[in-house]
């Protein structure tokens, strides 16, 4: 994309905009190359997401498919032409998840290509952000806050699909900062927050997991070369849909659950996708075994991190919590092979069968063998596209003769006795 996209700059109003909407201008230089056109990620679930845009098309011909969405560029005669996009874009997604939140959401992983993309490539974009006063962001990416109402920053080599902002009522929301040792900011909504033990326990979780996970991979969590240049900012918000969510610069998750559920670890989960997952192992949805590689092997290590903290016995206690979550559907129509999972539709599936297989596998070759295999395959594809489920099964295989197959028959299977 870096030799068809370039001078990327997004402008994004949300001033005088009513709640989940934005006002977007955006604009780019398209080199046609030797393709008589390209094909960008662009709107979202309803005909009305995308409203009063304008395009000067003189160069070029182009076409907004709203079941589809994308956007298509036709060329015309010139092989580089400007690209000038000017619309307003409506959020469903942000609404029906967090509209009853202090938190406005805007994330490409639920389908709204609120700016346009080519997916699983990579592109440098100048971005600018205007918020009223009663409003700050919070970006996947660092922007600096250059005055009172603005944000700005020049973004290198990002992945396309990966810019995520959210939107916060700065009266509902109380900041503090941290030092783990690396700064770290925790966002909670005002008459909500946890306690102080939950409080230092989250930071003990946070420093602890990305100990563990930097050791295991080989790899800081701070990466210049993955673009992760600060530890996470946690967002929590009061939204009624989905829960948890790893954006690259912040994590949000639920404000009633962190401060009153037993236990915090689906937020060392969050930290394990720094690694593992839809930012780095780029498998589209709709292939075999989308889900086992961007969630199932996340969740194990997860279980990895718990077994080396706590110890084995609150490991067996969570596998058998997996254990018993699966046999609830098991032998029933909602049992499915775990390889059919290419949308991430099935908690139980996808985050309690999957691990079970995997700690069936680890069993005959040894924990640290299998933790060796997940982070070579983290190592060999990371931010490499197109990737297929196979590619960790070969590999799985290479290291450990015929293993790999047997993991392929168990995630091939649909009701298992392990």
């Amino acid at each position: 994309m870096a030799d068809e996209i370039t001078n990327y700059r997004l402008h994004i109003n949300k001033i005088n905009q009513e709640a989940c909407n934005l006002h977007i201008t955006c604009s780019f230089s398209l080199n046609f190359q030797d393709a008589d056109s390209v094909s960008m990620n662009f709107g979202g679930g309803q005909e009305f997401s995308i409203d009063n845009l304008r395009i000067d098309d003189k160069e070029f011909e182009y076409e907004y498919n709203l079941k589809s969405k994308n956007i298509v560029f036709h060329k015309r005669e010139t092989q580089t032409v400007q690209v000038n996009m000017d619309y307003d874009y409506t959020n469903l997604s942000a609404f029906f998840i967090y509209g009853e939140g202090n938190a406005e959401l805007w994330e490409s992983s639920f389908g709204e290509y609120y700016y346009p993309y080519v997916p699983n490539t990579y592109m440098n974009v100048t971005m600018n952000v205007a918020t009223p006063d009663s409003l700050s962001l919070i970006c996947s990416y660092p922007l600096k806050s250059a005055h009172s109402k603005g944000y700005s920053g020049r973004l290198q080599n990002i992945l396309s699909q990966s810019l995520t902002l959210a939107f916060i009522q700065n009266d509902a929301y109380q900041q503090t900062r941290e030092y783990i040792p690396n700064e770290i900011f925790i966002y909670q909504i005002k008459d909500m927050e946890c306690s102080d033990k939950r409080y230092k326990e989250l930071l003990q979780l946070t420093k602890a997991s990305i100990d563990f996970f930097n050791r295991i991979y080989g790899e800081d969590y701070i990466s210049k070369e993955r673009n992760v240049m600060t530890l996470p900012t946690y967002l929590f918000h009061n939204g009624k849909g989905f829960s948890n969510r790893y954006n690259i610069g912040f994590i949000s998750a639920s404000q009633e659950k962190f401060s009153t559920y037993p236990d915090i670890y689906p937020l060392v989960h969050e930290i394990g996708h720094r690694w593992l997952g839809e930012w780095t192992l780029l498998i589209d949805d709709g292939e075999p075994g989308a889900y086992f590689i961007k969630e199932s092997l996340n969740e194990f290590m997860t279980l990895m991190f718990i077994r080396q903290f706590y110890g084995p016995e609150s490991y067996m206690t969570q596998i058998e919590k997996c254990r018993t979550e699966y046999n609830t559907i098991k032998g029933t129509p909602q049992d499915e092979p775990i390889v059919n999972m290419v949308e991430n539709n099935n908690n139980t599936i996808v985050y309690r069968k999957g691990p079970l297989v995997l700690d069936y596998i680890a069993k005959e070759i040894g924990y640290e063998e299998l933790m060796k295999v997940i982070s070579k395959f983290y190592q060999k594809y990371a931010g490499k596209y197109p990737l297929k489920y196979m590619d960790f099964i070969n590999l799985l295989n290479e290291c450990n003769t015929a293993t790999g197959n047997k993991l392929d028959l168990l995630l091939s299977t649909q009701t298992l006795y392990l």
